[in-house]
């Protein structure tokens, strides 16, 4: 069995997908299974995988039957992942060589269930980062609901302490992600931040997160509807979480 099963929806990602694989087969740890779930593509995506995958058994070529977004793709993943950890990265984003050395090595010492780290973002040709981006030491309620700084790329979950895990495929296209942490949280789960520059977030003006006030509108609809916190508590930590998010990605645009 691998030590890390690594999660990757594929959608018409054939622009970015050499860099994105390349990033998982140069890590210093290699005891990985790379599980790549095919949301229908249509740009040649799904024959590049299939090369891959042919050249590196470790890496695995799954297929949705119709598409349905990045969470129930990430679902697909999970029931067929082996390993212990389970970490994520899109299709378009990177990892830096020693991400999963430093975070596996880092949960087995402190048996944390649910860890991140930094990131930074990129732009479209890779060619320019932008500035630092941190989550809290921390993750409880309160600072889920009033921080950001938690990509996806970042997160690693032991399912031997989070069995159960997935993403809310009923809310797949915005913020899913903070749903699936907000589940995780509630049952009882505290995220850690390990303090490390270990990811590059890709920046496409076709992103779902480009969207800046729509990204915000559908936070505060969870805020009300998924978390149901009274209105003064969510109006306080929304605003919180607008101002540290307005000034964290001015200044991680990459420049």
């Amino acid at each position: 069995m691998p030590l890390v099963s690594v999660i990757t929806p594929v959608f018409n990602a054939l622009e970015f997908l050499p860099a994105t694989l390349h990033s998982v087969q140069n890590q210093t740890l290699p005891d990985w299974e790379h599980i790549l779930i095919d949301d229908n593509s249509t740009d040649g995506s799904l024959d590049l995988i299939a090369q891959a995958a042919a050249a590196d058994p470790r890496l695995r070529l799954l297929q949705t039957r119709r598409q349905g977004g990045p969470s129930k793709a990430r679902n697909v993943g999970l029931e067929c992942a082996r390993a212990r950890y389970v970490a994520f990265l899109d299709a378009d984003d990177l990892w830096l060589p020693e991400k999963l050395q430093r975070c596996i090595a880092w949960m087995k010492s402190t048996n944390y269930s649910f860890i991140y780290h930094d990131y930074r973002h990129v732009s479209r040709d890779g060619e320019k980062t932008g500035a630092l981006v941190k989550g809290p030491d921390r993750l409880d309620l309160p600072a889920l609901h009033s921080r950001r700084g938690i990509g996806c790329l970042t997160v690693v979950v032991d399912r031997q302490q989070l069995p159960d895990f997935k993403f809310p495929s009923e809310r797949d296209g915005w913020n899913e992600d903070f749903i699936a942490w907000l589940h995780i949280v509630r049952n009882g789960h505290v995220g850690h931040r390990l303090p490390e520059d270990l990811g590059r977030y890709r920046l496409l003006d076709t992103s779902r997160n480009g969207n800046r006030l729509a990204s915000a509108m559908a936070c505060w609809h969870i805020y009300r509807n998924e978390s149901k916190l009274p209105f003064g508590l969510a109006l306080n930590w929304w605003a919180q979480y607008a101002w540290r998010a307005f000034w964290m990605h001015l200044k991680a645009v990459p420049r």
